[in-house]
């Protein structure tokens, strides 16, 4: 231990007075010698000569001396860290040229892994999130059904796959009472939900099972955020009443910060079970989904079948429509992910690639100057260095590069993920969660090592095949230059050329994937339209006809809205997804097994609406004023569903459809009308069958006033709010934006996608350029001499240019052969994420090889020229 203190100490101080201490040693020892020998009558100069063969060399001592009283090793590794410093600064264009490489590559992955961490490898933030599960009922033709309480009550009471189970409703509430409305997003859950989730309170308490009862007082628990931001944090607001939707709430707790729940942030809970009366039957649905652990050892496939049969038992005891409902079941971490897993993924591969492409770069750079160095590596090799020695003081100098680059990288990804925040899909889960984290650090770290590695093997190949004779010999070729470090770096810029020619592959596809889904008719005409959400509260508008006559005042109050051509209502806006949909049956045809009942969406609208958006009326009528309450029950069906039943849509008019099918209670409709088809799931999704209801017939609470102006929509956006707030001033607007705009972000995700792997790939292919470049500039540069000879015995200037040509040709050639084939294997990961064009296009690929072309005749045409202006009587001379 005092010698390792020992230690420390010297190599703190420097090595103060090492080297003088050490020599007046060695000195006393050679005294002490020669006076022996001189006392036993030996002479002083023989003495001297004796003494000094008996110790050795003395500069071998020294440096055993230095090893043994400090860290050689660290010693040695800080001398080539100096090194390395002198050499940058010695070379500071090559030393630049490596380091922004390296920092473009480091850089770009460090900033995808982070946001894939993030997103798809962090657990979720919640107990054993490993074990949490998302409960959805199912039936043979339709999956992700709401689970009706009756149901969730005998799988709480009865499960032994799961140890705990929580019912939760994702729902809006308006807050009133406390400035100007507000809509906030609300949860109804149950009192196992917040211990299930190991959610705490900051401030306050949650809710007991007492207060999550029918006729409990109503509670509510606040987010940590909503909290902050809308109360400033004022501890005062426990015990107070908020009015959410026309009820009056107390406060009795703040949840801990940080904590949310897919899929969207909630900003105030409420206990779902007092919203529920008993007297619900096991058919009534509540929006609810279930959110369960399993017991420990238990898998999720034994859940399944555990509640299915437990639903095959409640059919025979409490039969109903629903007795072909089964269970399925999600893990929560796979729903977190789901869709954009993939994405990340395949952005991972891509700037997997881009860091390949700069470690090829790097590698043909460290390559080339390795070989000006050649006599400088040969001359400590014959002075004693070994090959390890040599390769170690090489890692150390390329590691010190790549730290640099590793460091600039660091600073480009947090750039990168500010732009990655403002330009993605604000539906990308946990995006807010992203960070430079200690395992981003870590991760940059290992590929800033890996990095320095893989660029040290080629020049420390190189260097160990070199023959040090012939290198010091004058004029002999350097220990990149010949046969084998040509043919690497060649092999490196096929490479090159071939990655890029796949990343160049993918983008495009997923370009022309885009183009397509925008370039697709919608049905409907969205150029013009603003769209006003808007969410009534039952409080306020208790009856069904008060939601009507509201909605009717509202569409004739924007109507007068100079600048307003058109507006008309639905419950449901295009390319939203499914927000109703129920079984239905039609009349003149059997009764199909319970099994087989078909589904459709179900939309409330008015005649209004299929003239803003200009949905084409294909048979019958649209519904009119004579369309009442009172009068036969009437629907407009979509070109889809009137084709599957009959042959032409006019023969739709006049039958019967009955809502629930024929095992359901439910009213029939009289079709009057059928309209065209438009794109309800998605503008990427094909046609579905959809069902129009009045809105004077049947009413809803949440409604979308679809208004087509006669210029800009957003310049109305102010009028139209001033008219929603005559009519009631505590209603908040949900979302008030043109129509273009709202479609715009179904294809978020898929723009996202297609941009970012644009943008790699347009790095790909600028890397592989100084590549190409660097490569083709320094085959030039050593063959100066017989480009010279050429000249000197009659070769013009196209012949040379020809010659150089090929030798790029070839290499240009086989990496667009290498990256043709990549692509094909490739663009099986990208069959998920690509609409309208086959994944083995062979256009696309014509294109993205085109461009790859491009690119390497763009930069080999740089070197093609210095090599026609070879001077040969100047390299001649020098020869």
């Amino acid at each position: 231990m005092r010698e390792l203190w020992t230690k420390i100490h010297r190599w703190v101080s420097r090595r103060e007075g090492l080297d003088e201490g050490l020599e007046d040693e060695i000195q006393s020892h050679l005294d002490l010698v020669v006076e022996g020998l001189v006392e036993r009558g030996m002479p002083l100069e023989e003495a001297r000569a004796r003494a000094q063969r008996e110790f050795g060399g003395a500069l071998r001592i020294r440096e055993r001396a230095r090893e043994a009283w400090q860290f050689g090793r660290l010693e040695t590794f800080f001398q080539d860290v100096r090194f390395a410093l002198r050499s940058m600064r010695q070379s500071p264009g090559f030393a630049s040229l490596v380091v922004l490489t390296l920092a473009l590559g480091i850089g770009v992955n460090t900033a995808i892994f982070s946001v894939l961490y993030a997103v798809v490898l962090k657990p979720l933030p919640y107990p054993d999130s490993h074990r949490l599960v998302k409960l959805e009922e199912s039936t043979p033709k339709a999956a992700g059904i709401s689970v009706s309480w009756r149901n969730y009550q005998h799988w709480s009471e009865e499960s032994r796959a799961f140890e705990s189970m929580s019912g939760f409703v994702m729902q809006d509430a308006i807050l009133t009472g406390r400035g100007d409305a507000e809509l906030v997003n609300a949860a109804s859950v149950t009192h196992e939900f917040l211990p299930l989730t190991g959610w705490q309170p900051y401030i306050g308490r949650i809710f007991t099972s007492i207060e999550d009862r029918p006729g409990a007082p109503p509670v509510v628990v606040l987010s940590f955020e909503f909290w902050s931001s809308r109360f400033s944090s004022d501890p005062g607001i426990l015990g107070t009443s908020l009015t959410l939707s026309g009820t009056a709430y107390q406060v009795i707790g703040v949840l801990r910060p940080g904590l949310s729940f897919l899929p969207r942030p909630t900003a105030v809970y409420f206990p779902l079970g007092a919203r529920i009366p008993q007297s619900t039957l096991r058919s009534d649905h509540q929006s609810m989904r279930v959110l369960a652990k399993l017991a420990p050892g238990a898998t999720l496939e034994r859940g399944r079948e555990e509640l299915s049969t437990l639903m095959k038992r409640l059919a025979k005891d409490d039969p109903g429509p629903e007795d072909d409902h089964r269970v399925t079941g999600r893990y929560l971490d796979e729903l977190a992910k789901e869709g954009i897993g993939p994405t990340l993924w395949l952005m991972m591969g891509a700037v997997t690639l881009v860091l390949l492409l700069a470690c090829a770069n790097v590698a043909s750079l460290l390559l080339v100057r390795s070989s000006a160095r050649s006599r400088d590596f040969a001359i400590r090799s014959a002075m004693g260095a070994g090959g390890v020695r040599l390769a170690w003081q090489m890692l150390t100098e390329h590691l010190t590069m790549a730290l640099a680059g590793g460091a600039m990288g660091l600073l480009l990804a947090a750039a990168c993920l500010k732009v990655l925040r403002r330009s993605a899909s604000s539906n990308i889960p946990r995006l807010a969660e992203v960070r430079l984290d200690w395992h981003v650090l870590l991760f940059c770290f290992a590929v800033t090592i890996v990095v320095a590695v893989l660029a040290t093997l080629a020049p420390a190949y190189a260097i160990a095949r070199r023959d040090v004779a012939s290198v010091l010999k004058d004029g002999a070729s350097g220990s990149g230059s010949g046969r084998g470090g040509n043919l690497f770096r060649n092999l490196l810029v096929v490479a090159e050329i071939a990655m890029t020619l796949v990343l160049l592959f993918g983008s495009s596809l997923l370009l022309r994937s885009l183009m397509a889904v925008e370039a697709r008719s919608p049905g409907f005409d969205a150029a013009g339209v603003l769209a006003l959400e808007l969410q009534l509260p039952r409080a306020s508008y208790p009856k069904p006809s008060d939601a009507e006559q509201f909605y009717s005042r509202l569409l004739e109050a924007v109507r007068a809205i100079p600048g307003v051509l058109e507006a008309g209502l639905t419950s449901c806006p295009p390319a939203a997804g499914s927000c109703w949909d129920w079984w239905y049956s039609v009349d003149g045809r059997p009764a199909p097994a319970q099994g087989e009942v078909p589904l459709s969406l179900f939309k409330i609208s008015d005649a209004g609406y299929f003239r803003t958006l200009r949905i084409p009326l294909k048979a019958g009528r649209a519904f009119t004023g004579a369309d009442q309450a009172t009068s036969p029950k009437v629907a407009i069906v979509s070109e889809t569903l009137a084709r599957k039943w009959w042959d032409r849509p006019e023969s739709a008019v006049g039958r019967q459809i009955k809502y629930g099918g024929p095992y359901r209670p439910g009213d029939s409709y009289e079709i009057v009308g059928v309209v065209g088809n438009i794109r309800q799931m998605a503008l990427d999704e094909d046609y579905v069958a959809e069902v129009y209801l009045p809105l004077t017939q049947r009413q809803n609470p949440s409604a979308v006033i679809m208004i087509r102006t006669g210029g800009d929509p957003s310049a109305l956006t102010s009028l139209v709010r001033r008219t929603v707030s005559a009519l009631d001033h505590n209603l908040p607007i949900q979302s008030l934006l043109p129509l273009e705009e709202k479609l715009g972000t179904t294809l978020a995700r898929r723009r996202f996608s297609a941009v970012l792997l644009s943008a790699f790939s347009s790095l790909a292919a600028l890397l592989a350029a100084v590549g190409v470049f660097g490569v083709l500039n320094y085959w030039v540069r050593i063959r100066r001499k017989e480009i010279a000879i050429r000249i000197a015995l009659g070769a013009s200037p196209a012949s040379i240019l020809g010659w150089v040509g090929l030798h790029a040709s070839r290499l240009t050639a086989a990496g667009v052969a290498l990256g043709v084939a990549g692509g094909w294997f490739a663009s099986r990961w990208l069959s998920t994420m690509v609409f309208g064009v086959s994944t083995r296009d062979p256009q696309i690929m014509l294109i993205a090889a085109t461009i790859a072309l491009v690119v390497a005749a763009l930069a080999a045409s740089l070197p093609m020229l210095r090599a026609m202006s070879v001077e040969a009587a100047r390299n001649l001379h020098d020869a």
